[in-house]
């Protein structure tokens, strides 16, 4: 999905406030069931969408569903994007308020692939070191990759860190092969001299 400058100007004013009233984790985890929802049931993606539906309906759908079940700091956020019309950018802002706070918390998304499911020791291990190059706290969500041989494949961000036997091999060949041409440049040498 993509995040506007609107979405992004209302998350971060969230945030802001969020955060003067100490629930920035509370709103995070609020704006996450939000976005489950929105992204759960087409009907109501399409329903916040619409902009046929009026206002009055649309409140009542939002109180239907998040009264009580989310802080009033949240519930009453939801009810001025349905007062301004900016309820079809619902989701896109939950996804952005979601980054803000990770941002703000030192937290940054790894994606681990490995040839197998890694044990929770194993798992930590790799965590622990992508903490130590990032210098962050990392979220690790894995996948199986059965083209890898052994090892791993992380990427956060941009960046991918490539612990993988074929890219160690990669590795060890690149560095045979410049020592070949390293040797035989010294016997040419020798061989003049």
């Amino acid at each position: 999905m993509k995040v506007s400058r609107a979405s992004k100007r209302y998350a971060a004013a969230l945030l802001s406030l969020a955060d003067e009233v100490k629930k920035v984790d509370s709103v995070g985890a609020d704006m996450r069931l939000v976005s489950q929802t929105i992204t759960s049931s087409r009907e109501l993606y399409l329903f916040f969408s619409s902009p046929v539906i009026d206002r009055a309906k649309k409140r009542s759908v939002v109180q239907s569903l998040y009264e009580g079940r989310v802080d009033k700091l949240t519930i009453g956020f939801l009810y001025l994007l349905v007062e301004k019309g900016r309820e079809a950018l619902t989701e896109a802002i939950a996804i952005e308020y979601g980054r803000l706070l990770d941002e703000k918390m030192g937290v940054v998304n790894a994606e681990l692939k490995a040839p197998y499911k890694l044990d929770e020791k194993a798992s930590s291990h790799v965590r622990s070191k992508l903490e130590s190059l990032t210098g962050k706290k990392v979220r690790v969500s894995f996948s199986l990759d059965k083209g890898l041989i052994g090892g791993f494949q992380a990427q956060i961000g941009d960046t991918v860190y490539d612990g993988s036997v074929r890219r160690q091999l990669e590795i060890l060949k690149r560095q045979l092969s410049e020592n070949g041409a390293l040797n035989a440049s010294l016997s040419e040498q020798n061989k003049r001299n």
